[in-house]
């Protein structure tokens, strides 16, 4: 089994690798992205609220998605479903990527 980094962009941490077997042909591309800088940021923000700080008035920033499950949720049309991105976002699979605590 061989693979290959075919791009790598070092302001998102998005890698795409190229994995193939000699032996029978077969072949697959894998997308990748390191995301501990994205949990870092969104912990130390999280820990600047607490579940009862009040949203202001206009947008209120809940999370940092890294752009590689943003673009698989756009292909899933969740992003145009107000309620499954509520879900999403108030899962605790997800709590990582949450810079304020309490619910969206």
């Amino acid at each position: 089994m061989g693979k290959r980094v075919m791009d790598r962009d070092p302001v998102t941490g998005k890698e795409t690798v190229f994995h193939w077997n000699e032996h029978d042909d077969n072949y697959a591309v894998e997308d990748r992205q390191d995301v501990t800088n994205i949990i870092k940021d969104a912990t130390n923000k999280r820990n600047e609220t607490d579940k009862h700080t009040r949203y202001g008035d206009g947008l209120n920033k809940v999370a940092s998605i890294p752009m590689s499950m943003y673009h698989d949720w756009v292909k899933k049309g969740y992003t145009k479903d107000q309620k499954k991105m509520k879900e999403l976002l108030n899962s605790p699979d997800l709590r990582k990527f949450r810079t304020r605590e309490g619910k969206v």
